[in-house]
């Protein structure tokens, strides 16, 4: 007898195209005010599974199943409408418990609280902000995560997007297509902690000033970054660049890992001008900068950590 296909939260709830990119089960209430659900790692996308060491020690992974936990629960019952467009404020997330991280065997489970959730009339949110925690079926809490979202409705998208670029309507990852000269002088994957040049997104990086700084030139082709069409950079793009950079330095000594991500998104990035990220590195924290037309759009921080595989092994 076939074990039953895990249930993943319908498409529409977490904003994502495929399938393969949807990383959590339906919302449930909670105990108290909270709402609850579980990861789906089943039939992964090999995009996460593509660093050194279990693919728990994944920050991008584990940022976006928050995402979606956050966003299907609010959707589900808290009267968010799904004719939005969101956009990012910020992001916090910290693996708490690496070690235990590395060795779960299953899937995590997922707590969200809304701390603040102001929506318009019409549903759209003017701010979204919830605390989560994911942990083993100990009840260990794994990663704690924040973040901070803001919407409008998807037909005043583009007149918000116009405005932003004077006038002038943004072009998307399709019309662009899958390299338009971005990727020349792409960086090696192994210096990145990955394995496929398709999952690198720097290039040109060069050292200036005592910081290290590279190109933001990721695949567009890439249905794990760019999972339907986008006129701008996404956060999780960003994150995943400003994160290859962080690591950039250190892989040259041994395999690290991201374990804390801090980031604040400011401004859009848009798709048709030049980006670059600037790193500076300290002991355990490198620090990150998005700068597109002399303004920095994005800043992040990454702590950084030796890779940890399975039963504590470095």
């Amino acid at each position: 007898m076939t074990a039953a296909a895990p249930v993943r939260v319908a498409r529409d709830l977490v904003h994502r195209a495929s399938e393969q990119e949807i990383l959590v089960s339906p919302p449930r209430r909670g105990t108290g005010s909270g709402y609850a659900g579980t990861t789906v790692t089943a039939g992964l996308s090999p995009y996460y599974r593509d660093h050194p060491g279990p693919y728990w020690l994944d920050a991008l992974l584990l940022v976006e199943a928050c995402r979606q936990a956050a966003l299907s629960a609010a959707h589900e019952y808290e009267g968010l409408s799904r004719d939005i467009a969101f956009f990012f404020n910020s992001i916090d997330l910290e693996i708490t418990d690496a070690g235990a991280l590395a060795d779960l065997d299953g899937e995590l489970t997922l707590h969200t609280e809304f701390d603040e959730l102001r929506l318009r009339a019409d549903g759209a949110p003017k701010r979204i902000a919830c605390t989560q925690w994911a942990g083993d079926r100990a009840g260990r809490s794994l990663v704690r995560t924040r973040m901070v979202v803001q919407g409008v409705p998807k037909g005043r998208y583009g007149e918000l997007r116009a405005y932003q670029r004077d006038g002038s309507a943004a072009p998307t990852t399709a019309a662009l297509g899958p390299d338009d000269g971005r990727r020349a002088g792409l960086v090696a994957p192994r210096t990145v902690a990955r394995t496929r040049p398709a999952n690198v997104a720097i290039a040109r990086i060069r050292d200036e000033d005592g910081a290290v700084s590279a190109a933001l030139a990721p695949d567009f082709s890439n249905a794990s970054l760019f999972d339907h069409d986008y006129d701008h950079y996404p956060a999780m793009v960003l994150i995943e660049a400003g994160r290859q950079l962080a690591l950039a330095r250190r892989a040259e000594h041994a395999p690290h890992t991201v374990t804390a991500v801090t980031a604040t998104f400011e401004h859009f990035a848009e798709l048709d001008r030049p980006a670059r990220l600037v790193a500076r590195h300290g002991e355990h924290r490198v620090d990150v900068e998005c700068v597109q037309d002399g303004l920095v759009v994005t800043r992040m921080s990454f702590g950084t950590a030796p890779v940890r595989t399975r039963k504590g092994a470095a």
